[in-house]
């Protein structure tokens, strides 16, 4: 097959060198910003994807014989696996006990006991599918194809093949509306030429399958082999021009001048015990499912396409209003960063990895792709581990929830690129395992509260432990509830705190306390006597630094919140007194923070988790002024890291794999160590992670299929930039080196403040920074040391205070509500 349009294809570093003016180059065109590539995918994973955050779908194939692969994000296929947990509460006495008298080796023991008691073997979670694939065959001859080009708009979530043969051009376009949820594709070529059979397909031995074809419509009804109720697809042909005829399980269409296509998948439950159903009184999810119930949607899905307009571009243009607004919040702009609709961005990526080098616009377009990947992944659902995609009914780790790091980023750049609202989906899922977690607190541990199992799909139930000591992973709760209370110190929302905030905290505080009762050592402090670090399974020690921190976040933040509040006076001095038991953090001979808080355990450097730099980069328990000891101790810690990365390169549970380069990247954020923010970005992009459609693969080489790194890249991008946390503004904290001149717009920061621009240009040494605060308040704005500020203008409002001697570059300003503080910085 020729390659379409190869003469055209400009390399972008002779774009850069030659300066070419890209903004009246090419027009209309400059204004797309995406993923393009002129090389027909033949595998799923290198689809361009689009999605509402409901429902998802993939594009790949050659052109004359296509694939959409659909998904919906609560797809998940039942195992039948005996969703019941083992009542360990009668045990956990004698458990207590003998874990207590094996000092260090507690968890150890306590997991030999627990697995030899309850007999359990690990029960995996039910895995992310797709919905079905949706076959386009036009019968044409691919080897008279020529200038094929596959795209997806990041502004519009629009996916577009296009190609030319000897009948003419040819397009078929295709997005997921959010306004309207449902798929819409159109087919368009040479009057009277467009010719196709259509068909829908899924097989697997735990689905059956009702299919039928009528009236221009290919319906199945899909129910779960093993229960749990099932789904409904619709897909509906209109064809403009031609004939449409159905042929047993296909459509085909003669003759048309094109064809509209609207898709939409829906699920169906079986209705729920009223025991269960109690879990939805939390902001109920689905009150479908409580309050009447059907096992057909079909009529449904029916009903609701009737109600939509069947023309593409009306519908397109109320869906691109919406994408666009949530895509377009935010602005990131690198020097270079530019480039024209000619450039392929998998050209972009084919350079990068045969240069080994990341330019700047390869660079944003990594952000701006993440962020358009996050708002196709979110809605009634938080994004999984697949984001919301898959082609194969046997995903890696069952696309799941994976709790013990992998949603947490995935969901960790929704506030700072913000994107607030899409957290809705996070907390509502949530929401609806609450049961789970207090069935899990009380059969396997005895206690009250709540505390989760590290996966979940269609259940949170402690399931997934047995030979994997997944039953000693407590802080996975305390770990999921940080985003509520960090939901709270973006927004400021007082009901959501008192509402939606502190009852969770409550019951995580009630688990410890009956947990860690009368565990206290000589020096009356607590022994975490079950204990986990991620994901170290080979070493089970008492006191993980992971542990420690999460107890702590909790309990900080639930004192914290309820002195704002004004409310639980009689038992803030209880929750107090915990948080003073709580055992001290341990440095080595080293003088690395330790990953466990135990004298005599042993240090693992090479591996992917970055579990005891928790409290450094995510809960943000110390700094360098507050506890210059603590901090210097984590950067040593994160230094030994480094090294074991560096040492293991080929060992594919190291650090390389995706989600440990973003803890990496993030504790390097925190730090400051702008080299290892840009050594990880750039990583992705030449050891080929990143895929056309820019999802990024698990391992080097396009290897798996991932969305950590997806969720977590734009939020370590934008705390490069600009970081607050409880009053405090670091500016440019980590700025890679390469990028000297730029600017983001419209972030958002912790303490309710937006950064409305941050423009710097460190060849003429000039910052320009306007924030506008949603209260009046003080913050101290603080630059790197190794800027040496000439010059700074405010207004006279908003300085308080200016450092001296060795903090010169601190200010304390007061920034007034609703109103916009403008500060310019000239430095050598």
């Amino acid at each position: 097959m020729k390659t379409p349009g190869s003469e055209y294809v400009i390399s972008i570093y002779a774009i850069l060198l030659l300066k070419i003016p890209l903004l009246t180059c090419y027009g209309q065109a400059e204004k797309f910003n995406g993923a393009i590539t002129d090389k027909p995918a033949s595998r799923w994973e290198e689809a361009m994807v689009t999605g509402n955050g409901n429902m998802g779908a993939m594009m790949y194939g050659e052109p004359d014989n296509e694939t959409m692969v659909i998904n919906h994000c609560e797809l998940f296929l039942p195992l039948g696996t005996k969703e019941f947990v083992k009542d360990m509460s009668g045990a956990m006495p004698e458990i207590k006990r003998a874990a207590l008298e094996a000092g260090k080796d507690g968890p150890a023991l306590a997991h030999q006991m627990m697995r030899e008691k309850a007999q359990q073997k690990i029960s995996w979670s039910d895995p992310f599918h797709p919905a079905f694939t949706f076959h386009i065959d036009t019968k044409q001859p691919s080897g008279n194809i020529q200038n094929y080009q596959l795209s997806e708009e990041f502004t519009t979530g629009e996916l577009v093949a296009s190609w030319d043969n000897e009948d003419g051009h040819w397009e078929r376009k295709m997005f997921i509306s959010r306004p309207d949820d449902v798929v819409v594709m159109k087919i368009s070529g040479p009057k009277g030429k467009v010719n196709a059979d259509f068909s829908m397909k899924m097989d697997h031995e735990l689905i059956d399958v009702t299919m039928s074809v009528a009236n221009g419509e290919i319906i199945s009804h899909v129910t779960y082999v093993n229960g749990k109720g099932g789904y409904d697809n619709v897909a509906r042909i209109i064809p403009g021009g031609g004939e449409i005829l159905n042929n047993g399980k296909t459509i085909t269409v003669n003759g048309a001048d094109k064809v509209t296509i609207l898709i939409r998948v829906d699920t169906w439950r079986a209705p729920l015990p009223v025991s269960q159903s109690e879990a939805w009184s939390f902001s109920p999810r689905h009150p479908d499912f409580i309050n009447g119930y059907s096992k057909n949607k079909v009529k449904v899905i029916q009903d609701h396409l009737n109600r939509l307009s069947k023309d593409y571009d009306q519908l397109f243009a109320t869906h691109a209003k919406v994408h666009r607004e949530l895509f377009s919040r935010v602005r990131l702009n690198l020097e270079g960063g530019q480039v024209s609709r000619q450039v392929s961005s998998q050209s972009m990526l084919e350079e990068a990895a045969a240069t080994g080098t990341m330019p700047q616009a390869l660079a944003q377009k990594l952000y701006d792709a993440c962020r358009y990947l996050i708002i196709c992944s979110t809605g009634k659902n938080p994004a999984n581990l697949q984001g919301i995609w898959t082609g194969t009914w046997k995903p890696d780790w069952s696309g799941d929830y994976t709790l013990d790091s992998n949603i947490q980023l995935g969901i960790q750049s929704l506030m700072s690129a913000n994107m607030p609202e899409l957290m809705e989906g996070y907390f509502q899922i949530i929401a609806s395992w609450l049961n789970d977690f207090r069935l899990n607190a009380r059969k396997l541990y005895g206690c009250r509260g709540i505390v989760s199992n590290p996966k979940a799909s269609n259940t949170a139930l402690y399931l997934h432990w047995g030979n994997w000591p997944g039953e000693q992973a407590i802080g996975t709760m305390g770990w999921l509830l940080h985003f509520f209370y960090d939901y709270y110190q973006f927004t400021g929302d007082e009901e959501f705190l008192r509402e939606r905030v502190v009852p969770l905290l409550k019951e995580s505080v009630l688990f410890y306390e009956d947990l860690l009762r009368d565990t206290e050592g000589r020096d009356s402090k607590y022994t975490f006597f079950i204990s986990y670090s991620p994901e170290q399974d080979h070493r089970l020690y008492a006191n993980s630094t992971f542990d420690i921190a999460v107890a702590k976040s909790v309990l900080t933040y639930l004192i914290k919140s309820c002195k704002t509040l004004n409310i639980e006076k009689e038992n803030i001095s209880k929750w107090e007194k915990m948080l003073g038991k709580m055992p001290g953090y341990l440095v080595n001979e080293k003088g690395e923070l330790q990953e466990w808080a135990y004298p005599g355990t042993e240090e693992n450097y090479n591996q992917r988790h970055h579990s005891h730099l928790l409290p450094l980069y995510q809960f943000c328990e110390f700094d360098r002024e507050r506890d210059p000891e603590l901090w210097n101790a984590a950067a040593k810690a994160f230094e030994a890291k480094e090294r074991g990365f560096l040492l293991n390169e080929k060992d594919p549970d190291s650090n390389h794999i995706t989600h440990g380069l973003m803890n990496q990247a993030q504790c390097a954020a925190r730090l400051g160590r702008a080299d290892v923010v840009y050594e990880v970005l750039s990583r992705l992009v030449t050891r080929q992670y990143v895929f056309p459609s820019f999802m990024i693969s698990y391992w080097p080489g396009n290897n798996g299929y991932g969305f950590d790194p997806v969720g977590t890249i734009p939020d370590v991008v934008n705390n490069s930039l600009a970081f607050c946390w409880e009053g405090k503004l670091d500016l440019l904290p980590a700025l890679p080196v390469s990028w000297k001149v730029g600017s983001i717009q419209n972030i958002l920061l912790r303490d309710q403040i937006q950064v409305k621009k941050l423009a710097w240009d460190m060849n003429l040494g000039k910052i320009e920074l306007s924030l506008k605060s949603d209260r009046s308040q003080e913050v101290l704005l603080k630059l790197p040391g190794h800027i040496k500020v000439k010059s700074i203008q405010f207004e006279e409002r908003n300085l308080i205070s200016q450092g001296k001697s060795h903090n010169k570059n601190r200010w304390r300003l007061n920034l007034q509500e609703g109103q916009i503080a403008h500060i310019d910085i000239k430095f050598e």
